[in-house]
């Protein structure tokens, strides 16, 4: 089967994966864990290499799947660390963050086989890999840290930082770091630079809110964030520093994936939809429904 346009949605909150056809606007199927699981498992996060075999994280039974998506048939799944959330793959391995044992798992591809459990900073809950540099950059959402794991085995490092990092982008030799301000008396966030040499961290853009979300459009200056206190998602210019346009998404906008070219794609969690937004008429273009606690969003192409 063809996977160009389709996109698979990670349900947590009812234990089913939605597979849709983005072209024909239509659920092409849905994968019902309950069927194939004898008890709750809460799929968070997808990856795939081929676009056929899917690897899905599970919050709540602490595993991994390895999926056939033209079946939906589980080939294997192995236990990781507790809570799993974000996966990331270089060089045959994925490394897997768990955010409740502090730790990331790396596990071999090949033999889908956990080759070990690597202690990192307090729930951590997003990673970045340079990939020049071989280098493994992990956000503990609450101990003011980046954890770096170097790949080639020399080193583990912990980068203080001023908050507590949620989201990271990688660009060149520079790092944007979306952070919760928690000294301060009304929420707020911030975006820092980070410069990846020095590892001198500097103030960036300030923002009003809890924001839990970003992404950089490549070859662009423009970052786009969601805000889950009101819904909003912000579109910001980061050279002039400054807020562009806000659009409301009505509810409680979780993962962000851009596909890039000029779409958006986004979880709601309030409403258990997915919505696509066209970054360049700046416009929501279509909601879909999907199902129960919407997290991960992979393209299949």
């Amino acid at each position: 089967m063809k996977k160009e346009g389709k996109v698979l949605i990670a349900n947590t909150g009812e234990d089913t994966l939605t597979y849709l056809d983005l072209r024909r606007g239509k659920i092409i199927s849905t994968i019902d864990f309950k069927i194939l699981a004898c008890s709750y498992i809460g799929p968070y996060e997808l990856i795939s290499n081929d676009g056929q075999i899917i690897y899905c994280t599970n919050i709540y039974d602490n595993s991994l799947y390895k999926i056939n998506i033209d079946n939906g048939k589980i080939i294997d799944n192995i236990y990781i660390g507790s809570y799993p959330t974000c996966i990331r793959f270089f060089k045959k391995y994925f490394y897997i963050t768990n955010t409740d044992s502090n730790s990331v798992s790396i596990v071999d591809s090949e033999n889908f086989s956990l080759v070990e459990n690597i202690p990192v900073g307090e729930k951590p809950i997003d990673m970045e890999i340079d990939e020049i540099n071989e280098k493994l950059y992990i956000a503990n959402s609450n101990n003011h840290s980046i954890s770096r794991i170097d790949l080639k085995g020399n080193e583990n490092f912990t980068i203080n930082l001023k908050n507590n990092p949620l989201k990271m982008i990688i660009e060149g030799r520079q790092m944007y770091i979306l952070s919760n301000a928690n000294n301060s008396p009304i929420p707020k966030s911030n975006i820092s630079l980070l410069d990846l040499d020095s590892l001198e961290e500097r103030k960036f853009i300030e923002l009003n809110g809890v924001f839990n979300t970003m992404i950089k459009i490549n070859s662009s200056e423009i970052i786009f964030a969601t805000n889950i206190d009101n819904g909003i998602l912000y579109r910001m210019d980061i050279k002039k520093r400054n807020i562009l346009s806000k659009t409301n998404l009505l509810g409680l906008p979780n993962k962000l994936v851009w596909d890039n070219h000029r779409t958006l794609y986004i979880t709601n969690l309030s409403d258990n939809t997915l919505t696509l937004f066209d970054t360049e008429t700046n416009n929501i273009v279509k909601t879909f429904k999907v199902g129960k606690e919407p997290n991960g969003i992979l393209l299949l192409d």
